[in-house]
């Protein structure tokens, strides 16, 4: 038992091991349907089945009452529990449906940034890394298939755009943006984010706008390559409702959960959003403000065209 244990970095990832096991063995894997039930703290353990979001909150508390020291991580679409040695520098990855993946996971994250607990320790709401997912798919056992493996955990890469695009695989595509959260209030950032993507499936879009616009800063899902569908979906359905300040509020909160390094189009959601709304409520202000956000960003063609569109649009009203 942990407890008993000398307490090290080694026995708290044996411990986090074994936690893993039980959770898996107790609560099946299920991914997120349209009518998947809302995530709640108290209730998910007694769930026959639940998604990574669910796994790692169980096993977060069960590491939270043992006093093992524990993050919450993200990468494309995908939720684990890790852990960090401060001494070694060493890192573990809990992946807990996936027995093979609740491993070492050093070297797995790219030193472009700093350590994840450097980070934090510096006061940072989260940690911004990559994650080089091929590097970690080298030490799993011979005898597994990788594509199979890979093809029945998409989030590994992004692989299935590029195939169905051009049937080619990039190496890109398995180098991740992967962000790292302390474990309490990364457990309550997916329970709130899963539950607003709960409450648009049902319909209630206003309560799911304030729910996501809290999490200024913090939104997980802003990989470019995902696209922002699912917050850009529930834009436009306010935008249909005729919310505008509650749009704003949403886009604002998404351009501040961007990566700092990010230069992709979605440094552009926020203008494009100010300059439909300017576009449908005749609002030169707001048309102006899109046009300084545009400006704002390094010039290319897709910046530059929505920017005289802005500015067309401005002369206009």
């Amino acid at each position: 038992m942990y407890e008993q244990s000398p307490q090290t970095y080694d026995a708290a990832t044996k411990a986090a091991v074994d936690i893993a096991r039980v959770v898996r063995q107790t609560v099946d894997f299920a991914p997120t349907l349209a009518d998947s039930p809302p995530l709640d703290a108290a209730k998910v353990a007694n769930r026959e089945a639940t998604n990574c979001f669910g796994h790692v909150i169980i096993a977060s508390e069960c590491l939270e009452q043992l006093g093992i020291e524990h993050f919450v991580s993200y990468a494309n679409q995908h939720a684990m529990v890790t852990l960090f040695d401060w001494s070694s520098r060493r890192a573990f990855l809990l992946d807990v449906a996936t027995e093979e993946l609740c491993c070492d996971m050093t070297g797995v994250i790219g030193s472009g940034a700093p350590n994840p607990l450097d980070q934090l320790a510096m006061g940072e709401l989260r940690a911004v890394n990559t994650f080089f997912s091929g590097e970690l798919l080298k030490r799993l056992p011979p005898s597994i298939d990788r594509q199979k493996f890979m093809s029945s955990r998409p989030w590994l890469s992004f692989d299935a755009i590029d195939v169905a695009q051009s049937h080619e695989h990039k190496p890109r595509n398995r180098i991740l943006q992967f962000l790292t959260l302390p474990s309490v209030p990364g457990r309550m950032l997916l329970i709130q984010q899963y539950n607003a993507a709960r409450q648009v499936g049902s319909g209630d879009i206003e309560t799911a706008s304030k729910e996501l616009s809290e999490l200024s800063g913090l939104y997980l899902d802003v990989d470019s390559r995902n696209g922002l569908k699912e917050v850009d979906e529930l834009c436009r359905r306010l935008i249909l409702a005729g919310k505008y300040d509650e749009v704003i509020d949403l886009a604002a909160m998404v351009d501040e959960s961007l990566v700092p390094d990010d230069k992709s189009k979605n440094k552009l959601f926020l203008p494009d959003i100010m300059r439909k709304i300017a576009r449908q409520t005749e609002n030169k202000e707001l048309a102006w403000r899109a046009i300084k956000l545009y400006e704002e960003n390094p010039p290319n063609s897709l910046r530059n065209g929505k920017l005289a569109a802005a500015r067309k649009l401005l002369d206009n009203l």
